[in-house]
């Protein structure tokens, strides 16, 4: 992964004034520049995660169309009081000829949180980089004003204590987006087991059960099933 860019930031002044207005603008001209390179993050008309996890648990209900006794387990009782059970099971039935367009519907949310995820990196990056300039600052004004009087030294402290406190929330934003984008890397590596390992694998298995009556045959779909809802199931448990 390219690192990302980083925009150029202005540096604290050599020297400075007992000016009361100069230093109760300490800093101005780097917080302008932050406002300035600013940028928001993309938009899209539905959240990506949950949209990704939504076709998962619809691939993951359509391949088991064909098991309605799993189906009915994972229904509870209550449920099969009210018909969920068959419910479920007509929802399998009208997904099992759509796996291939849902496998590719999951693949093309994966790609949009893919988007995201760069997106991420980039805004944590930005946020890291603001951080440390806030800092350069805030100990350069501290340096600066040991000479000053002690109102100068007052009305200084005042900007470097702001400027401190930015930086602080800084590091909390970019300890946050880095937290929100290595769960979604995870989600992300749910979906790339799924599309490239296991789904191929079952079809082959359900295709040579389907010729072949053999049990070995049948055990290896089950086991491939549970294992792609298992991954399923993993991705939602990313979801906040």
């Amino acid at each position: 992964m390219t690192a990302p860019s980083l925009p150029a930031l202005p540096g604290p002044p050599a020297t400075i004034g007992a000016d009361a207005a100069v230093l109760s603008r300490y800093g101005e001209v780097l917080l302008q520049a932050l406002t300035s390179h600013a940028s928001g993050g993309g938009t899209y008309e539905e959240d990506p995660r949950s949209a990704l996890v939504a076709a998962l648990s619809q691939l993951a209900l359509a391949l088991q169309a064909d098991n309605p006794t799993r189906l009915r387990r994972q229904t509870s009782w209550w449920g099969r009081l009210l018909g969920r059970d068959v419910e479920r099971q007509a929802d399998a039935d009208a997904l099992q000829a759509q796996c291939g367009v849902l496998l590719l519907k999951a693949q093309a949310h994966a790609r949009l949180l893919g988007a995201v995820v760069e997106a991420c990196t980039h805004a944590a990056a930005v946020d890291l980089h603001a951080a440390q300039a806030l800092e350069q600052w805030a100990d350069a004004g501290t340096a600066l004003g040991a000479d000053l009087s002690t109102d100068a030294q007052s009305t200084l402290q005042q900007r470097v204590t702001h400027l401190r406190t930015l930086a602080s929330l800084k590091r909390v934003q970019a300890g946050q987006t880095q937290l929100l984008q290595a769960q979604d890397t995870a989600l992300l590596d749910h979906v790339q087991r799924i599309a490239a390992v296991l789904m191929p694998a079952w079809q082959q298995a359900v295709r040579a059960s389907s010729t072949q009556s053999h049990a070995r045959q049948n055990d290896q779909a089950a086991q491939l099933l549970g294992q792609i809802r298992a991954e399923v199931a993993a991705a939602q448990a990313r979801l906040p």
